[in-house]
């Protein structure tokens, strides 16, 4: 990878944005709020004390860099939407609705909502019959826009909502929100009607973290700062955040590693430690009963990091 160098690795590790990220992870706390606030008035199953944004990306530890993106899980703790989410759906009806949907916005000379800016025409109409997370997203996107200058936009990306808001957050500023079910501290995202929900629990990451911090110090979050921005500008084709990725593969390494009066020279150690050890048997930093390769929530990064360490061949000092 052409242009990793000694002066860039230290740059990415001294830059501090956390007066900019902080002032972001507030306006958004209030717009989702504002957003669950205004559908509990419509929507009997959705509760603004019984929804919770946890934070997935750097916010969780304070290795926030300008590349980071801001990603969060949005759950909402409601056993009758989780039940209508495997609650069998007539086919033949999805599909009538579906076709009746494409033929009305064929007709629209406006985008399709999912591509607007945000409309106060876009009005919440509660769906008795089966309201499930997919309603859920959908609802959730009108209401997001809602609050929302016009220059904004609320993308629907199926598991995820994805907001652009220039005058709102700034030019670069990458939020990433993904709707899910609560339970008792588990997020639940719907695979299929038969196979259920995966759940993801961030226990155990809060308590590793912490334990890895409290034996490094500084040093771990600015090597994951590095590894963060290194591994979004090899690859922009990751489904899941990276982030859970990368601190399972820190956490996995020695803390020796990390140690030296330089933070390059611990940089090329812990590089050299991964690409020679076999990542996919690392233990997962959400469940260290599993390995990397068999976390669903991460094991698509394994090939994208690969090719991340092979490409550091041309570091320069």
């Amino acid at each position: 990878m052409r242009g990793i160098s000694r002066k860039l690795i230290e740059s990415i590790a001294k830059e501090d944005i956390s007066d900019f990220a902080s002032e972001t992870e507030q306006k958004i706390i209030s717009l989702c709020s504002s957003a669950v606030s205004e559908l509990s008035l419509t929507v009997p199953f959705v509760n603004i004390d019984k929804t919770i944004l946890q934070p997935v990306n750097e916010m969780f530890n304070g290795a926030m860099s300008a590349e980071s993106e801001y990603v969060y899980f949005l759950g909402v703790e409601s056993p009758q939407i989780e039940i209508n989410c495997l609650q069998y759906n007539d086919l033949w009806k999805k599909i009538k609705e579906r076709f009746l949907n494409a033929w009305r916005d064929s007709k629209r000379k406006k985008r399709r909502k999912k591509d607007t800016k945000n409309s106060s025409s876009n009005e919440i109409k509660f769906d008795s019959e089966k309201y499930n997370l997919d309603k859920f997203v959908s609802d959730l996107q009108i209401a997001l826009s809602h609050h929302l200058s016009e220059t904004s936009i609320v993308y629907n990306e199926g598991k995820c909502l994805r907001i652009v808001g220039i005058d709102d957050f700034g030019p670069k500023t990458k939020i990433v929100i993904y709707p899910t079910i609560y339970d008792d501290g588990d997020f639940k995202f719907l695979i299929s009607r038969k196979k259920g929900f995966y759940k993801i629990n961030f226990e155990n990451r809060d308590r590793l973290l912490k334990d890895k911090y409290e034996r490094i110090g500084q040093r771990f979050i600015d090597m994951i700062k590095v590894l963060n921005v290194l591994f979004r500008n090899a690859s922009r084709s990751y489904v899941m955040p990276n982030q859970i990725y990368i601190e399972s593969l820190l956490y996995n390494t020695p803390d020796e590693l990390f140690d030296g009066e330089e933070l390059y020279t611990a940089f090329i150690k812990i590089i050299n430690y991964l690409n020679f050890s076999n990542v996919s048997e690392f233990k997962s930093i959400l469940n260290p009963d599993l390995t990397l390769a068999k976390e669903k929530a991460v094991r698509s990064n394994i090939v994208i990091f690969s090719k991340l360490l092979s490409g550091l061949n041309e570091i320069k000092n």
